[in-house]
């Protein structure tokens, strides 16, 4: 899909990581080019009432480069353009920075560069295009991180976020039980400069983390875990998820409706790290369904998460 997509380059300070400031407490820049994409439906217009955007954070199995993206191949995406709504996202980890700290570039992880990178998407793309200052978010997979991370920023005006199978949690999913043969495991040590043991394996250091690891921020009170979020959210995710555990994602949800938060998930029995694949196509969904030429198959998934979107805008 190549229809109405605009790309653009953003400037990020990657400096010293995890913190972007210098131990004695200094602040500096290492600035380097992140790329972005914006999708446009065909409704947009550049005078006279905005578009929604809605910024849609990819997984680790894709990136945003200067010719492709993951997000504009998915459905959800041509569902979304297809009924008045622009999608936006950012790799989320400049390439020649990942390079040069031997980084696979498809783990962002939801760092603070990655955070830094969609905020500055969000203003580059309010600059340039007639677009409703308030948006949507949501996330697959590691992109479950980065949008949640994002909304927990409070640097961007966020209506309610979605997501579907999403990385919540950098110890339990990322350090111990990281996908692609532990190459965000790699990302998180390099990242937030995590020591080494003797046999050279990094060592999990959550004080280096804080403020980035969506479960860390959960507190106990009683016999209850609690966490006052911003938005409204809702997940979807397969109880036999075998690349992100379902677990965590119970917690985090049990733990915002405890602080009297609006949170659901909704599960599905089998289906694997794929919520959005999972049902038959349905035969009336409720919105516009052909976009350019294409007929867009519709999931059950998918279907709520445009009725989660459009319940709030």
């Amino acid at each position: 899909m190549n229809k109405n997509i605009y790309r653009f380059k953003i400037a990020v300070n990657c400096a010293n990581f995890y913190s972007g400031v210098s131990n004695d407490g200094r602040d500096c820049e290492q600035i380097y080019d992140d790329f972005g994409m914006i999708a446009l439906p065909d409704s947009y217009c550049e005078t006279g009432k905005g578009t929604r955007l809605v910024i849609n954070c990819h997984g680790a199995g894709g990136t945003v480069t200067t010719d492709d993206s993951q997000v504009e191949q998915q459905t959800l995406t041509k569902y979304l353009l297809a009924n008045g709504y622009a999608v936006m996202d950012v790799n989320g980890l400049p390439n020649d920075f990942s390079k040069i700290k031997g980084i696979d570039i498809k783990n962002n992880i939801g760092s603070p560069i990655a955070v830094q990178s969609y905020v500055k998407a969000y203003h580059y793309c309010m600059d340039h295009f007639n677009l409703k200052r308030e948006v949507f978010i949501h996330g697959g997979s590691m992109g479950g991180i980065s949008s949640t991370n994002v909304v927990l920023s409070n640097c961007i005006p966020i209506i309610a976020q979605s997501g579907f199978c999403p990385v919540l949690d950098t110890y339990n999913q990322i350090f111990l039980h990281p996908w692609s043969n532990g190459l965000p495991k790699t990302a998180l040590g390099e990242l937030y400069h995590f020591e080494r043991d003797a046999r050279g394996d990094y060592i999990y250091e959550e004080d280096k983390v804080a403020g980035f690891n969506p479960m860390g921020r959960l507190l106990r009170i009683g016999e209850k875990e609690v966490l006052s979020y911003p938005v409204p959210v809702k997940f979807w995710q397969c109880e036999d998820d075998e690349t992100v555990g379902i677990d965590s994602t119970k917690r985090f949800v049990a733990a915002i409706r405890n602080a009297g938060g609006i949170a659901y998930l909704r599960t599905f029995s089998s289906g694997g790290h794929e919520p959005q694949l999972c049902g038959d196509f349905l035969k009336n969904p409720s919105g516009n369904i052909v976009w350019g030429e294409e007929v867009i198959q519709i999931t059950p998934a998918v279907e709520e998460a445009f009725l989660w979107i459009r319940r709030f805008d």
